[in-house]
């Protein structure tokens, strides 16, 4: 599938070295929140596409590939405060965490993204905040898609 990226991140991505600085924004978001939690990988906060993402370090660890089992990823969010744990331990069903990434210099430009992915537990203590992560949970989905009838597939049965 293609993407559309923008002629500096091409150029940032090609050159040998460059000033550009990928970030990675995060957003937790579920119903019972206010307004989504928004973070940012980076040392102050930034506004992209009219919304504030708050400097958090965190870490994404990318999911393994171990047979019969669904891959998992996992996010890591560093230094949280308490209300943030309040928030997230509020929340009791799955909720939604979307990543984008932008340029430094251009954030309102999403350059990658954005992927959602569902919440499968979520592990806090008083220094971090690890959220397990799937990209859809393949054991929900319906299969066959659709039932094979006159309605859905009206030239099987002529």
């Amino acid at each position: 599938m293609p993407r559309n990226v923008s002629l500096p991140a091409i150029q940032a991505s090609l050159a040998q070295q460059t000033d550009e600085v990928f970030l990675v924004l995060l957003e937790v978001d579920h119903p019972s929140l206010g307004t989504p939690l928004r973070f940012v990988n980076d040392s102050q906060d930034i506004v992209s596409e009219l919304n504030t993402y708050t400097a958090f370090p965190f870490e994404v660890k990318l999911p393994d590939d171990q047979e019969g089992r669904e891959p998992r990823a996992e996010v890591r969010i560093d230094n949280v405060s308490r209300e943030l744990i309040d928030e997230i331990r509020s929340i009791q069903d799955p909720f939604t965490i979307t990543f984008r990434v932008v340029l430094a210099s251009s954030p309102s430009t999403i350059e990658w993204g954005p992927l959602e992915f569902l919440s499968q537990g979520v592990v806090y203590d008083a220094n971090q905040i690890t959220f397990a992560v799937v990209y859809s949970v393949f054991a929900e989905e319906p299969f066959p898609y659709q039932v094979f009838d006159t309605i859905n597939f009206p030239g099987m049965f002529k």
